[in-house]
């Protein structure tokens, strides 16, 4: 079975909400991770951040089986939120845990 790493990078108030989601549906490990976005993309900016010029941002993070991913956008999407969120995918060729 393949998996993918997807990360989702929205708003700091939306975070928690789409993260319980996700953990409390899909029953995997969700990581946060707090980020500030630099650059000329402000569709996604509140008014204070076009102001800033800097987006403040949470990447959250899992590891899901690919087929999973469809159930985990609609998860994100259908959470309530305040700003649009950005995805992506990336596949994860070998993994484990060292203890």
């Amino acid at each position: 079975m393949s998996r993918v790493l997807l990360t989702l990078t929205c708003g700091v108030a939306d975070a928690e909400a789409i993260a319980a989601g996700l953990r409390d549906t899909l029953h995997v490990p969700v990581h946060q991770r707090a980020e500030t976005v630099l650059g000329r993309d402000f569709d996604d900016a509140g008014t204070v951040e076009r102001v800033a010029g800097a987006l403040a941002r949470i990447a959250i993070t899992l590891d899901i089986p690919a087929d999973q991913m469809a159930r985990a956008l609609d998860i994100a999407t259908t959470t309530r939120r305040r700003l649009p969120f950005r995805w992506h995918t990336v596949a994860i060729l070998d993994g484990g845990r060292v203890a």
